[in-house]
């Protein structure tokens, strides 16, 4: 019984540490953990947020500067003869090839190598070739655009399709905006950050037409801000992360209205981000331009930060970011360190109970042997003395005090008795002091508990006797 209760105390002792630990982890670290988390995820989409903004701003200083170039406007109001139109564009084409070449020869420079986008002007920050590089007169009409085999498609009205166009015309500056764009109807439309800057007339303050640069939000540039999150630094989209670099730099998409134009994701990933964001949680109806979401995907957690850009959640298409990332990998030290625990605590009752049961059967071997010694005793062999020497403390003190026993209650002399011959006859191989009669037993403190009541009892005895002897 006594085993019983000792082991189901190291195991009660065992579960309760074990479950305090876990407690700690689950109840306190975790939660600590994604509140982390979610903290990361918004300062990284004000990172991305404030490099969107920073590079819609030098976008924005490029489209003017185009539209400044006197060349450029004087050959937007030059007198042509025969086809007007074609002539026109013709002339605009060509200066639209001249300014290609300034920023090309920009992003070529030696003064530029090596240097971070951070450390550069606004009007020489990267990128420096654009996907969308035309100029509109001012009824709205391309006048011409740069792109290869695209000088069909002059005379298209752009300021139909898109009123911001006649907007910045009329208010006189610049316009950023964002455009799902294609140059043929039946291509896909893609998403693209432009800018729209009027052209002045040469002499006035008359309004001729404007310059549109753009540039397409890829996949490349998604990377781009996920780098940037990594490590402060742009265009280092081809290192590895670590698994804890992946939690601290999240996934990156972008999006606007229920279509999702590029990210650091999979396809897969993807259409079931899609399907989160649009079917299972609707963010075109929040109500607020920022939130963030829990979502499933690939059968991973993730926490989910969404934010609408500047000036866009109020639109009927609004267009914004989405950082992503998994809330499996946040907590998995954690999680790890978990099951360590768990693991540990069972290890530790298993053999814990093991080495206490080995100490149990070493410490209990010697009262076996005592119980032994008794039975030999009660069967007969009264001659039995019990070891003193081979065993712990407590057996010893215990044998010592059997033998003593034993004698006793033979009536054998104790070893400190005056009247003792020096032994205890048969029991330590005497002579024939075992035939004579015992001596009075002096006090002999057994060490087992009770030795003062026995001594004060005697005493109280030996004190009566002399009384009754002095009465009679």
């Amino acid at each position: 019984m006594f085993r019983l209760k000792f082991i189901l105390s190291f195991v009660i002792f065992m579960a309760i540490l074990a479950g305090l630990s876990l407690y700690t982890i689950q109840g306190n670290l975790v939660p600590v953990t994604m509140e982390d988390t979610e903290i990361s995820l918004m300062r990284s989409a004000s990172l991305v947020e404030k490099s969107h903004r920073i590079d819609e701003y030098a976008l924005k200083e490029k489209a003017q500067l185009v539209a400044r170039r006197q060349a450029l406007r004087k050959a937007m109001i030059a007198e042509y003869e025969g086809d007007r139109d074609r002539q026109r564009h013709r002339a605009v084409h060509m200066q639209l090839e001249v300014n290609e070449i300034i920023f090309d020869r920009k992003s070529n420079s030696a003064a530029l190598e090596g240097k971070r986008n951070l450390d550069l002007e606004l009007i020489d920050r990267r990128p420096l070739e654009h996907d969308l590089f035309m100029a509109i007169d001012d009824t709205g009409r391309l006048a011409a655009t740069l792109g290869s085999g695209l000088t069909s498609v002059y005379g298209d009205n752009v300021g139909s399709e898109f009123p911001i166009v006649h907007d910045a015309m009329e208010a006189g500056h610049v316009v950023i905006d964002m455009w799902n764009w294609s140059w043929r109807s039946s291509d896909d439309r893609e998403l693209y950050v432009v800018a729209v800057a009027p052209m002045f007339h040469p002499e006035s303050e008359e309004v001729i037409g404007a310059v549109i640069l753009g540039n397409r939000m890829t996949d490349s540039v998604a990377e781009r801000r996920r780098s940037l999150i990594a490590d402060g630094l742009g265009g280092d989209a081809e290192r590895n992360l670590s698994a804890r670099e992946e939690v601290q730099a999240p996934d990156v998409a972008f999006f606007r209205g229920d279509r999702i134009h590029s990210s650091t994701l999979r396809s897969q990933e993807q259409r079931q981000l899609r399907s989160e964001l649009y079917e299972t949680h609707d963010i075109l109806a929040q109500e607020q331009p920022e939130k963030i979401l829990s979502a499933t995907i690939d059968g991973e957690q993730y926490r989910i930060m969404v934010r609408f850009f500047p000036g866009q959640f109020e639109t009927d298409n609004p267009a914004g970011i989405v950082l992503l990332t998994s809330a499996d990998q946040a907590v998995q030290p954690l999680m790890a360190a978990r099951n360590n625990i768990a693991m540990a605590a069972v290890a530790l009752i298993v053999f814990g109970l093991l080495f206490f049961v080995f100490l149990f059967h070493l410490f209990l071997a010697p009262f076996g042997r005592l119980e032994e010694g008794i039975q030999e005793i009660i069967s007969g062999d009264k001659d039995h003395v019990f070891e003193t020497e081979r065993d712990h403390g407590v057996a010893r003190n215990m044998a010592h005090h059997l033998n003593l026993l034993s004698a006793y209650l033979q009536g054998k002399p104790m070893p400190d008795e005056e009247q003792s011959l020096g032994g205890w006859g048969g029991l330590d191989g005497g002579g024939d002091q075992a035939s004579e009669k015992p001596k009075a037993i002096a006090g002999v403190p057994l060490g087992l508990g009770g030795g003062k009541k026995k001594k004060k009892k005697a005493a109280e005895a030996e004190m009566g006797d002399e009384d009754s002897e002095e009465a009679t």
